[in-house]
């Protein structure tokens, strides 16, 4: 991955939406799922995956993530968060994911 899309701006808004009592959708603490979301975040906006689904790329990044975040947590205890965020990137969530693109150009 030659970019790092995930910025102070990107957590802020997902800080916000995980610590929202009503409509927040995670009880876990953001400090312990923000790797997760960055990676996913970060993946879903990098060049190596221009039009895959998460089902297509499900794997690779699960084998990513064990090869470079095993010490973060389980796989299979972040992957949703992981997901979740590729999905945001994916629909630009918040006109987030095409302002990284056009700096990181």
């Amino acid at each position: 991955m030659r970019h790092n899309y995930w910025d102070e701006e990107t957590s802020k808004a997902f800080r916000e939406m995980y610590s929202d009592p009503y409509g927040g959708i995670y009880f876990e603490p953001f400090d312990d799922v923000e790797p997760a979301l960055q990676f996913g975040w970060n993946h879903a906006l990098a060049d190596e995956y221009p039009n895959e689904s998460w089902e297509e790329v499900e794997e690779d990044l699960e084998r990513a993530w064990r090869e470079s975040h095993r010490h973060v947590g389980e796989w299979e205890k972040l992957k949703e968060h992981v997901r979740y965020a590729w999905e945001r990137a994916r629909e630009d969530w918040q006109g987030l994911a095409s302002k990284k693109r056009k700096r990181a150009q």
